[in-house]
């Protein structure tokens, strides 16, 4: 009892460390983080937009979140930006802390050295670009993971914090299926509901046809951004992204950082190439529905931890920050990777992610980004865990 208490109290204290540093940086550096505060400084001022190239502070730089984000971040525009972008960055930490101790906790004890290296060393890069952009992934990471560790015993808590994630960023979006291909019927019910209630809020301020109005125009940007023929302004590691670049020619010039090198193997046109990735893209995610609906693991959160990377490797676009709910899948393969045949594999693959960021140069990072170094790494984390899946037990057991 003595030896937790004392791992609890280091734990607290690197976890107090890291987020004064990370509040003493964005402080100065604020990033995406001054989108929402200008953003929502703008609005409620009357002088920019909500949506729009014009919105926040301008393309690329825009406004992208539902009408409710922007109630969340007002009382941040009471503060001065350095001061408010601080604290934004230290209650991230801390968040990511609370869902790292119940993550953990749910996993099991463990003397395994893989179980904390291995995370470390994978994840912990995308940590740390996730606290420098000042982005609201982390958080909304956190609120879609208590949501999967409260199941089953509170689904309607669950639901709560599944559809506020929801109503923030869409991506928590893509569980629902998981979930209800698992027969969580009643977390998904509360979910949407939720989740409608949530959008509507908003109403009380602007008026039910004008949250209605905003809501449609948020639909219809995001809609056009994230299917749309044109490319995002970043390498994106989706699979999207990938085919995107191997087989079509992008036009870096229309967008803000132009040195970007161009690594296309062939000139297919964009349309085309859009088509074989939402088939593509759709198939993978049959199989993990299928998966999710067919297959029981032994160890809690190898299902969820797949559907975290597969979301990485299917959604639209992937930036580098958004790598951040990789968090969980490593947590998990750190417990099963000294019982897998294929545990070397993976092993590669965090020896390539911790020296990513070691690499010299900004050249040579761009490359790294429009090879899709980032994608291939999530893509051979889920490898693992549709192996741990499809593995049987007296093969695991004779491995390990």
């Amino acid at each position: 009892m003595a030896a937790r208490t004392q791992q609890n109290i280091a734990f607290t204290l690197i976890a107090l460390a890291i987020g004064l540093g990370a509040a003493w940086y964005v402080s100065s550096h604020p990033m995406d983080f001054r989108v929402y505060y200008y953003g929502a400084q703008g609005v409620f001022n009357d002088t920019r937009p909500v949506y729009g190239h014009h919105s926040g502070m301008g393309w690329p730089m825009h406004y992208r979140y539902p009408p409710l984000f922007l109630f969340l971040i007002r009382p941040f525009t009471a503060l001065p930006l350095s001061w408010a972008a601080a604290i934004f960055a230290f209650l991230k930490v801390g968040a990511l802390f609370l869902l790292i101790r119940a993550l953990w906790n749910r996993l099991g004890p463990t003397r395994s050295k893989a179980a904390w290296i291995l995370p470390l060393l994978f994840a912990g890069p995308y940590v740390v670009a996730d606290l420098r952009y000042g982005n609201a992934q982390s958080f909304i990471f956190v609120l879609t993971g208590a949501a999967l560790l409260a199941l089953p015993g509170a689904s309607v808590l669950a639901a709560a914090a599944l559809a506020l994630a929801i109503s923030i960023k869409v991506w928590p979006l893509f569980f629902l299926p998981v979930l209800l291909f698992q027969r969580q019927w009643k977390v998904v019910g509360w979910t949407l509901a939720f989740t409608v209630v949530l959008l509507l809020l908003p109403a009380l301020y602007w008026g039910v046809g004008g949250n209605f109005y905003l809501l449609q125009e948020w639909a219809q940007q995001e809609f056009s951004t994230q299917v749309g023929q044109a490319e995002i302004w970043f390498p994106s590691q989706s699979l999207r992204g990938v085919l995107m670049r191997y087989f079509t020619v992008i036009d870096y010039s229309q967008v803000p950082d132009s040195n970007y090198p161009l690594v296309h193997i062939a000139t297919a046109a964009p349309v085309l190439i859009r088509a074989v990735w939402l088939a593509l893209a759709g198939s993978l995610y049959v199989g993990l529905l299928t998966l999710a609906a067919s297959r029981k693991t032994e160890l809690f959160g190898v299902i969820e931890g797949l559907a975290f990377a597969a979301l990485i490797l299917l959604e639209p676009f992937s930036q580098k920050y958004t790598l951040v709910v990789l968090l969980w899948p490593t947590m998990v393969a750190g417990r099963l990777v000294g019982k897998s045949r294929v545990g070397g594999f993976l092993w590669l693959a965090v020896g390539m992610a911790a020296v990513q960021p070691l690499i010299y140069g900004s050249a040579a990072q761009r490359l790294l980004q429009v090879l899709g170094l980032d994608f291939l790494l999530t893509a051979l984390l889920a490898a693992f865990l549709v192996n741990w899946v499809l593995e049987s037990p007296t093969a695991r057991s004779s491995s390990g």
